[in-house]
């Protein structure tokens, strides 16, 4: 582990020497024996001060677990740091850790930097081939995803005549992910989709070929795999299989983060929509995932959660809510709409949210020809409110 070392000495300690010079010179001179060998014992004490402040902290390390904490918001957790000593004993050190506030400490005190900083300080000792643990309770504050941004550890002189401060020059990769809180969205009621899925239904076109309900009798047109056979021999008729009626129940939930060549002013607003309706889905047993113009560096050129359902995949996609701020490189929305289009990834249901201009009225219109239901997410009185995207009215209260 590589530490950056600066050593600060007292000031006195030049001073003190010249006149310890003068002092050993004189003794010297006079034949002053007890002088003299006061002088040499005090240059052997300078050599063990600058011995000690040269070597002290060799051998500090920090443990690099690779555990991230996941929070809400008022929730509280404990940040823990392992370090390992295997140099010399350490004795009224300080280790003091920076971050930025997307959590703050509830138990030791801290002061706040330039730039949403805290910086917390830990005194601690530990003595040679030890080990020990560093523990900040924290709650978290608001949004985001806190990482280390600055370790620092400062080793005072044993006798107080200076000290070693040590950067950490490594990456901790430690962190906390902030999860954003849920804001409630009034929704339009949803139509009956026109795709085949799983999800269990009174009346359907469509059938669950791995939900069989029963049997009847044969009848011209009946598919050959759908022949019970053990039902054909018990019966000595052709009997064929009755499955469940069901329908796709699938959301896509799309966001566009840029207004222009800016973020949107309702970025906090449309992720704490977005937060709500993922619990929604998940409430109510339904398949989604999620689409954020921003660019990334894997199979797609934006941030896209494939399907899932359950807490899991509602843990990854508020993952990537998280993270998300106001320095994102974002891509148009035009584009990601038509990458969605051309490669048929859109669902039943298909919810947009933030602004849409014209080029994306056009792909939304292609998209809804599809027989996908096409919903907008908009901002009204403070409130989200999802209806169909080319209706101007308002869900009833």
């Amino acid at each position: 582990m590589k530490w950056k070392r600066d050593i600060v000495e007292d000031p006195y300690i030049s001073m003190t020497l010249v006149l310890l010079v003068i002092v050993g010179s004189a003794s010297f001179y006079v034949q002053s024996f007890v002088g003299f060998g006061i002088f040499l014992l005090m240059i052997l004490y300078f050599k063990v001060h600058q011995w000690y402040l040269l070597n002290v902290g060799e051998g500090v390390t920090i443990g690099r677990t690779m555990r991230r904490i996941r929070l809400h918001c008022d929730e509280e957790q404990k940040w823990e740091f392992q370090i390992q000593n295997k140099g010399m004993s350490i004795w009224g050190a300080t280790l003091k850790i920076t971050f930025k506030d997307i959590v703050i400490p509830t138990m030791h005190p801290y002061t706040s930097d330039v730039g949403d900083s805290i910086e917390v300080s830990i005194p601690f000792s530990l003595r040679k081939d030890d080990k020990g643990t560093i523990s900040i309770p924290v709650m978290g504050k608001r949004r985001g995803l806190c990482k280390v941004t600055k370790m620092q550890l400062e080793i005072p002189h044993l006798f107080g005549s200076g000290k070693v401060i040590l950067d950490l020059l490594d990456h901790v990769p430690s962190t906390i992910i902030v999860f954003p809180a849920n804001s409630p969205v009034k929704m339009a009621e949803q139509q009956l989709t026109w795709r085949q899925g799983d999800v269990p239904i009174q009346h359907s076109l469509f059938h669950d070929v791995f939900h069989q309900v029963g049997t009847r009798d044969y009848i011209q047109g009946d598919r050959f795999q759908d022949v019970h056979w053990k039902a054909t021999a018990r019966t000595g008729s052709l009997q064929t299989k009755i499955y469940a009626p069901s329908t796709q129940k699938e959301w896509m939930i799309a966001i566009n983060i840029s207004d222009r060549y800016a973020i949107t002013n309702h970025l906090e607003d449309l992720i704490k929509y977005t937060s709500f309706m993922m619990q929604l889905a998940v409430e109510q047993n339904i398949s989604f995932s999620l689409v954020l113009n921003v660019r990334s560096q894997g199979r797609t050129p934006y941030y896209y959660l494939p399907p899932g359902s359950g807490r899991a995949h509602r843990q990854r996609g508020m993952e990537l809510l998280s993270t998300l701020s106001t320095d994102e490189f974002t891509i148009p929305f035009h584009i990601v709409l038509k990458h969605l289009y051309l490669r048929q990834l859109v669902p039943s249901v298909f919810i947009v949210g933030g602004v849409i201009e014209k080029r994306e009225e056009a792909l939304l219109m292609n998209i809804e020809k599809q027989k996908i239901q096409v919903y907008k997410l908009n901002i009204e009185q403070k409130q989200g409110v999802v209806t169909l995207w080319n209706r101007s009215l308002k869900v009833p209260s």
